[in-house]
């Protein structure tokens, strides 16, 4: 793992909401590849119509997706 410290400025009233966003996805990238594996045993085990490619998509739009809408 490695460290990374990015010096930013942002409006005082944003700083404690931008600080929060970049952790949660600092956390996500952290966990994706165990995320995935999680996801691959339960893969088969959701009663849905949507396919496999679809809800890997929905999941990435919720956890990584609005992070990029936001800014």
């Amino acid at each position: 793992m490695e460290r990374i410290v990015i010096e930013v400025e942002v409006p005082k009233e944003y700083a404690e909401e931008f600080r929060r966003e970049v952790e949660e996805m600092a956390k996500y990238l952290r966990n994706r590849k165990a995320l995935w594996e999680e996801m691959k045993k339960l893969k088969g085990i959701l009663k849905t119509d949507k396919s496999w490619k679809e809800l890997k998509e929905e999941y990435y739009e919720a956890h990584v997706g609005r992070h990029l809408r936001s800014g």
